[in-house]
């Protein structure tokens, strides 16, 4: 036990072994320096280095801009997944959660901090054994994470209070406020919490926190909340924390008094009914709070849900917030111009104790991508596809909206971005419907000479004079809804024959308008003859609902007419007019018209599904032109570039690379036709996605590069660690953990688990390998990898459970029960928000009684009357209870909250003590979502009165959790189960 370490003053863990502070140093400068793991961090087969001195921490600089965090002046996509220490009380298995986060492309870790789980009384706090943060904050750096830290002092996430302490209940202020009485408390809990996370900073480099989270999920933009807010900013930098200060708020304090850095949004588009896991909203748009000169940051996107008490169970809420989900929408918020996304949850765990708030159960498994048992769903590898992309593909941290043309297929929207600086651009393909299941094969059209949407004019805004409207349209301007539209301006009907022509002189035509989840069909009409039936719903502002090309030159006439009819994805039939817009010659021919360009091949759109075409792309040393297929990873091992590309079982794929002479293509493991164009330097590779297809590249003018081409299942068994000699890519096993360069680079050491497959395959400069500290035998296979057999996992035996033992339960319900020692009940005032039903006040936390299981035991003398007792216990939640006895004898139990209890013929003694036993649960603290106090509702028995003789007197003792705030179980703390 180390509950020495409770006090007032804060002892820090105890001293590190040298070796390990200077590793952590090393893992700081290896993450701030882009690398994807921090070599330096890993211990290896037991090898101890040898003996140097200290190397000074080397400070780092974290910034941001309106495109993405910087440190070091170099951009990062923030790729983060939420995990609560608290959930999981074993230190040595949060190591095991951050290095599957970090083996799944993750590069940083969001962590509440939970007040009540460290604070059993005012003054008092525990950060030793499973509450030791510091070993915490260590070991996510050690992992290669960065850490966004989030204190509170109130942090929801339905626990016991919302992370207050249980004693803050007693106590007279309102929370969550610059009410002085609140504030002294919150700022003797972060004074303890920010020494602890300032020493972590990246910004000092003695760690990997990178960002610092300013309360949570708090809208209230009022004066008194604005002077709140600036208090807890103004704590934190006199604690000395230097890194950006972020906030949950939807964008409340992204100006004004008490602006952070950054205020980003919270979006859960499924809700938290996971009863029909089938059933999806649509994508949202989190771009709305993407303020100038301040990155689009989703703190908490939606990895899972809760569940609560009598709900349908986890297993359905994994299958609601699926891999299809996360391809879908974590690719949507790419669309939108996202460049820091964390997930809650990535890993859930359990609500131990009395750890959760009322309405949830002990599982708080999340559906999250690690489950609670520490289990890979299949959403962690849709995770790590899209994860490792956002970590390779360098481009993606700074772009811009462009107006793509409409793919071929109308069911399909291309939603289009592109690098100011490299001209890269993403189009993210999806269908219209984001609830759609139907399968639709596309083309589209990359344009190289695109601009930033900012920068696009069109011929004529919706109410030019040149546009002659038919009909009862509404022409609107400067709304809440037109802030996306071309100079903020709109015109729509829902009026089926409403019509708008256009008459225009050129040889391309482009209807630009919003699409919305109530949008509908418009029938399009070019000099008479129809030519398309469109449908505008959607979600996307200043698309490309129509798109001609390829005119005769001269006179022509563009008509829309409404068709009064909507996709089942839409809930009504309007038609949006935001501008038309006739092209110039030079303009209206995109550098490939066309996407796939061989006969009989197209982009494939499975249902719910999203795929990313990467377009005028430095792939390594080769300049990448585009590929239908999505590229998971890329990096230079050794002397050529390696790239992992994949797509669905089944589908075509097309990738084109621009040489400045033909290079030689060799193909193994698979097929794949190429295609030479002298003309343009074009080599044209197409294939199908089934597999594993190994394609080589050499010549050209360029430095050797080799794709790896497969299927989505395939790429999933890659992994990718960086060392400090370069990259290494792995092929195999259940789980890479780690890698390390030694010898010089000759040796990589990997660390991992590994299921029921032997066989491994690793992409790497080096000669030799370990795997688990044992070297391995390995052979050089034709495309430069070594492959190897490693141990397989062994069988685990349960023992049988035997000797089982058992004991009484209740023997505070005994009449004779000595409870001298008990508190009496006699307190007169009270400060929750329940009030006073009746004297004396009977709840659990005025007496100190915070968690758990409270008894109650009242006397009385009876004077005849007494015909039953009326009860009245607030638990919380839809799992509450209690139960009463009479002298011994059971009255019953209830599970409303309230219950009469009568009686049994002769329970009653005429002379002496009766003795009324109750057995109360809480069932945690409501949270104060609200700012209302809710946290202070009463606990425990709250009303009690005798049947018949409500005048007689009742004395009553109570006793919760032994020791009350003076905790007696100090390792597992205030939370824990007792009383």
């Amino acid at each position: 036990m180390r509950g020495n370490r409770i006090g007032s003053e804060v002892a820090r863990p105890g001293r590190r072994r040298w070796w390990r502070a200077v590793l952590a140093t090393a893992a700081t400068i290896a993450l701030a320096t882009g690398m994807t793991g921090p070599a330096a961090a890993r211990d290896v087969g037991g090898q101890i280095p040898a003996a140097a001195p200290a190397a000074s921490p080397r400070a780092h600089t974290v910034t941001l801009d309106g495109y993405s965090f910087l440190v070091d002046g170099k951009r990062t996509y923030l790729w983060s997944g939420e995990f609560h220490y608290f959930r999981l009380p074993s230190p040595d298995l949060w190591r095991d959660i951050f290095q599957k986060m970090k083996a799944a492309g993750f590069n940083s870790t969001s962590l509440y901090f939970d007040w009540g789980y460290h604070s059993p009384k005012p003054g008092v706090y525990d950060f030793s054994g499973v509450r030791d943060v510091d070993k915490l904050l260590d070991m996510a750096q050690e992992a290669g994470l960065y850490v966004i830290a989030r204190p509170a002092p109130y942090i929801n996430a339905e626990v016991d209070s919302g992370g207050l302490p249980g004693w803050m209940t007693t106590k007279a202020g309102h929370n969550r406020s610059d009410d002085p009485q609140f504030l002294k408390y919150a700022d003797e809990w972060l004074t303890q919490i920010d020494r602890i996370i300032a020493r972590h900073q990246l910004t000092n480099g003695t760690g990997s926190v990178i960002a610092y989270q300013v309360e949570n999920e708090y809208y209230n933009g009022s004066a008194a909340g604005r002077s709140y807010m600036q208090h807890l900013e103004d704590k934190a930098r006199a604690d000395g924390i230097t890194v950006p200060l972020t906030g949950n708020n939807n964008g409340t304090f992204n100006s004004g008094t008490g602006a952070l850095d950054v205020d980003g949004p919270d979006s859960y588009p499924q809700g938290f009914n996971c009863s029909n896991p089938s059933k999806w909203n649509g994508v949202p748009d989190i771009s709305y709070d993407h303020p100038d000169g301040k990155p689009l940051y989703s703190p908490e996107f939606q990895g899972g849900a809760f569940d609560p008490w009598g709900g349908p169970g986890y297993d359905k809420c994994a299958q609601l917030i699926n891999d299809q989900f996360a391809n879908v929408f974590y690719k949507q918020n790419i669309a939108v111009g996202a460049t820091a996304q964390s997930f809650y949850m990535t890993y859930g765990g359990t609500n131990w104790g009395w750890l959760g708030m009322p309405e949830n159960y002990t599982s708080y498994d999340y559906g999250a991508a690690i489950r609670e048992n520490r289990q890979l769903d299949p959403k962690y590898y849709e995770d790590k596809l899209i994860g490792y992309f956002t970590q390779s593909v360098d481009p993606l941290t700074k772009t811009e909206a462009i107006r793509a043309t409409p793919p071929d297929d109308s069911a399909v929207v291309d939603t289009a971005r592109m690098n100011p600086d490299t001209k890269t651009q993403f189009h993210v393909l999806r269908h219209g419907n984001s609830t759609s299941t139907a399968v639709d094969k596309t083309h589209i059209s990359l344009d190289f000479n695109a601009q930033p949407s900012a920068d696009t004019t069109y011929t004529w805004d919706d109410p030019d004079s040149a546009l002659q409207y038919t009909g009862s349209w509404s022409h609107v301007a400067n709304t809440s809804y037109t802030g996306g539209d071309y100079k903020h301006t709109e015109s729509f009907s829902n009026k089926a024959g409403d019509s708008v022509t256009v008459p225009f002189d050129g040889t391309a035509i482009r209807w630009i308008g919003s699409k919305t989840n109530n949008h509908g069909y418009a029938d399009v009409y070019l000099d008479g003859t129809k030519v398309a039936t469109v449908d505008d719903s959607g979600g996307e502002n200043q698309a490309v609902i129509f798109q001609k090309t390829g005119l005769t030159s001269g006179q022509h006439t563009l008509k829309i007419v409404v068709d009064g009819n909507h996709s089942s994805g839409s809930t009504d039939n309007y038609v949006a007019i935001d501008a038309i817009d006739v092209p110039t010659a030079a303009a209206s021919e995109p550098t490939y018209p066309v996407v796939p360009q061989q006969p009989g091949t197209a982009i494939t759109l499975d249902g719910r599904d999203s795929h990313v075409v990467v377009a005028n792309y430095r792939l390594g040393d080769a300049q990448l032109q585009y590929s239908t297929s999505e590229i998971m990873t890329s990096a230079t091992i050794g002397n050529r570039g390696v790239a992992v590309l994949y797509g669905d079982q089944g589908s075509d794929g097309e990738t084109v690379l621009r040489y400045s002479s033909k290079p030689t293509v060799v193909t193994s493991d698979g097929t794949a036709t190429t295609t030479w164009d002298a003309d343009t330097g074009d080599l044209r590779l197409n294939y199908t996605h089934k597999g594993l297809i190994r394609i080589g590249i050499s010549g050209g003018g360029k430095r050797p590069l080799l794709l790896l081409v497969g299927d989505k299942a395939t790429a999933e068994t890659f992994w990718r660690q960086d060392t400090a000699t370069g990259p290494v890519l792995v092929r195999g096993t259940h789980l890479l953990r780690t890698a390390s360069s030694l010898d010089g680079g000759h040796t990589v050491a990997l660390t991992g688990d590994n299921a029921d497959d032997k066989n491994i395959e690793v992409f790497t400069s080096a000669d030799h390998l370990t795997w688990n500290g044992k070297a391995l035998t390995t052979q050089a296979t034709g495309t430069g990898s070594l492959t190897g057999k490693i141990a397989v996992a062994a069988p685990i035996h349960l023992p049988a459970l035997t000797s089982w033992k058992h004991a009484e339960e209740s023997p505070e319900a005994a009449p004779d029960f000595d409870d001298s020692s008990w508190q009496v009940a006699d307190r007169t005032t009270t400060n929750s928000v329940s009030g006073i039903n009746s004297l004396p006040v009977l709840y659990a936390d005025d007496y100190g009684f915070h968690t758990g299981n409270t008894w109650y035991r009242g006397r009385f003398h009876a004077t005849g009357k007494e015909t039953g007792v009326h009860l009245v216990s607030d638990s919380g939640g839809d799992a509450q209870a209690f139960s009463a006895w009479l002298n011994g004898t059971f009255l019953g139990s209830s599970t409303t909250g309230g219950a009469d209890f009568t009686f049994p013929a002769g329970a009653v003694k005429s002379k002496g003590d009766n003795v009324i036993s109750v057995l109360t649960v809480n069932m945690g603290h409501e949270e104060d979502y609200n700012s209302t106090n809710g946290n202070k509702t009463a606990r425990g028995l709250t009303s009690a009165s005798l049947v018949g003789a409500p005048l007689t007197s009742v004395t009553w003792r109570l006793q919760g959790v032994r020791g009350g705030e003076d905790l007696q179980d100090t390792v597992r703390g205030p939370l824990s189960t007792g009383g």
